[in-house]
């Protein structure tokens, strides 16, 4: 029943159906159609801000999300190598480290020798060649009879290892790098585990890893290396503890080393051993400058410049890795100086001053006291100490002066050896030197003043140059106007033997050992010229120059009495004392003679006055 403006009607329901059904469908069509249009014109409104909106959230979202995913992608690598790892493990690995990692079982070589067969867990899990099984190093050991391989020695064990190296790493591989190629091809060729390990090799990258380049450089050279140049074999290690406690301990080797780096590593080329240490000496004068400009005028650079490779440099008095400090240099043990002058510190431990140094005294002279360390000049034997002795023996020329005649004469033409050493045969020198500054003039000089003559001067003779030939040198350098002359000084025969100083108490006091005719002090006489590299240079002469006229004036600075006989002052002398002894006597035998004259004369005056 509908109700229809007041009415109730009665429809019959087949009827009621169909046209409510079609009024609901028709108004239902009607209302959705301006709904959707209604939200689609809303969602044209709404997308622009949407797509505004969306695009910074998306980029917010990707970057949170990275981070994770790329976590979850590691996290499961990781796991499916850890997988692989203990799969790998525990096939082979577990047994063979059920017995390597809990026993401490020792192997015995042929030779005795003994390595432990312990194996830590933790180095082969870290090392490059956890990958493999035992056995892929390990060809020669079966399972099934193990232990069945022998070796003679631990080197022999290594070396057949090293051999399985090569199933992997081909020879085109290994000889790639110059450094690599030239340990391998040696002829006592290292087996490749002592430089990579044995089961906790690394990656070569790693395996150098160091806090800085020295301990980078030790990680080869702290090792057993050695090269080969032109046949001589050069060790490459390094003693770590002696370059830690040497005075360049707190250095960088780069410091020395310039061109070598953690990047650079060049083979530089030597025709010897001594030709590298020659070459390498030059760094020090980066931080060394003063010594090393001393050392340059030292008789030992001279001595490099001429050829002689032999001469010290500075790494064969300090050494080259392990320098001590400079008070080792002071000691008997340090002192660097007997390496090549052996004979010489002999003579000196036998000396007064060795003695006092091997009994504790440390204010003892050394090597260095007398022969300044850098600047080495050549020792002349024709020249007296006397310099270096007084900056110790400060009080030596007033204790002379106390019992010794014309002490300060002695003292410059006596060297202070030729009484100090008392069982070394002496030599009458004679130089040519500067009248005012006493300075030996050099060889090239004198070349220059005596021109040709030169030559005769030096020519060899049996009996050595002649008391003539001096006077004629002498000659010739006054009239060069060269201001020099000829001064004589005694001296050793051998400078080496000036270093056997005995106690003053055995020092020779006793005047009649030079003057006196027979000397043995004075049989020989040497002309001593310096050579441009400061040496001398000795010439034979005729022991008769002393005692000839010619060289009176030449070599007047030296002459002792009853020593060096001159004839003719002999005869000259025994003129005048003749002459002065016989005039008094003369004298007065005349006087004597003539009395009666004299008393006649005197009468006859008398008479003559009295007939006055």
């Amino acid at each position: 029943m509908v109700r229809l403006n007041g009415e109730q009607v009665v429809l019959n329901g087949a009827y009621q159906g169909w046209t409510l059904d079609e009024d609901f469908a028709a108004a239902q069509d009607r209302s959705s159609e301006g709904d959707s249009r209604a939200m689609f014109r809303m969602f044209r409104k709404i997308l622009p801000a949407g797509i505004f909106l969306l695009g910074p959230v998306s980029a917010l979202l990707f970057v949170c999300l990275l981070p994770l995913i790329s976590l979850l992608m590691v996290l499961t690598l990781l796991t499916k190598v850890a997988l692989a790892s203990e799969s790998t493990e525990s096939e082979e690995a577990v047994i063979c480290m059920g017995c390597h990692s809990g026993q401490d079982a020792v192997k015995t070589f042929g030779n005795k020798e003994t390595v432990s067969l312990k194996i830590d867990k933790s180095h082969f899990k870290g090392s490059v060649h956890s990958f493999l099984s035992c056995t892929g190093c390990h060809s020669s050991v079966s399972l099934d009879k193990h232990p069945s391989a022998q070796y003679t020695s631990r080197r022999d064990l290594a070396a057949r290892i090293s051999l399985s190296c090569k199933g992997c790493h081909s020879d085109e591989q290994l000889m790639a790098k110059p450094l690599h190629r030239q340990a391998i091809t040696r002829s006592n060729a290292p087996p490749c585990s002592d430089c990579h390990g044995s089961h906790a090799i690394r990656k070569a990258s790693g395996w150098k890893e160091a806090s800085n380049t020295s301990q980078y450089c030790l990680t080869c050279h702290k090792k057993d290396l050695s090269t080969s140049v032109n046949g001589e074999t050069l060790s490459l290690t390094i003693d770590e503890a002696a370059l830690r406690h040497s005075v360049h301990g707190g250095q960088e080797c780069s410091q020395c080393h310039e061109e070598y780096s953690v990047k650079s590593h060049p083979l530089n080329k030597f025709k010897s051993k001594r030709e590298l240490s020659i070459s390498l000496s030059g760094i020090c004068r980066q931080c060394h400058a003063a010594k090393y400009a001393q050392h340059q005028g030292s008789i030992h650079t001279t001595l490099l410049q001429r050829g002689n490779t032999k001469a010290p440099v500075c790494t064969d008095c300090h050494g080259a890795h392990a320098v001590g400090p400079k008070a080792l240099g002071v000691t008997l043990s340090g002192a660097p100086c007997r390496k090549c002058h052996e004979s010489t510190f002999e003579a000196y431990k036998s000396s007064v001053h060795g003695k006092a140094k091997m009994n504790g005294k440390t204010s003892a002279p050394i090597c260095s006291s007398c022969h300044p360390a850098h600047e080495v000049k050549p020792a002349l034997a024709s020249r007296s100490p006397r310099t270096t002795c007084i900056g110790c023996h400060k009080e030596v020329a007033a204790l002379h002066r106390e019992w010794l005649p014309n002490a300060d004469m002695h003292l410059e033409a006596i060297a202070c050896t030729a009484c100090h050493v008392p069982d070394a045969e002496r030599t009458v020198y004679l130089r040519v030197t500067d009248n005012k500054s006493g300075v030996s003039v050099l060889k090239s000089a004198l070349k220059e003043f005596l021109g040709p003559g030169y030559e005769k001067l030096t020519s060899a003779r049996p009996d050595g140059l002649e008391a003539q030939q001096l006077w004629d040198v002498y000659q010739q350098l006054g009239e060069s106007r060269s201001q020099a002359g000829l001064t004589g000084t005694l001296g050793l025969q051998d400078c080496n033997a000036s270093h056997r100083l005995a106690s003053k108490k055995w020092a020779v006091r006793q005047c009649d050992n030079c003057h006196d005719a027979n000397s043995k002090f004075f049989k020989t006489v040497a002309m001593a010229v310096i050579s441009p590299d400061g040496h001398e240079e000795h010439y034979l002469v005729n022991r008769s120059v002393l005692g000839s006229v010619f060289t009176l004036l030449p070599i007047h600075q030296f002459y002792a009495l009853g020593g060096t006989r001159i004839r003719l002052l002999d005869i000259l002398g025994i003129a005048m004392v003749f002459g002065g002894v016989s005039l008094p006597v003369m004298h007065i035998l005349l006087r004597l003679l003539s009395i009666p004259i004299r008393e006649a004369r005197r009468m006859n005056r008398l008479r003559k006055g009295g007939r006055r």
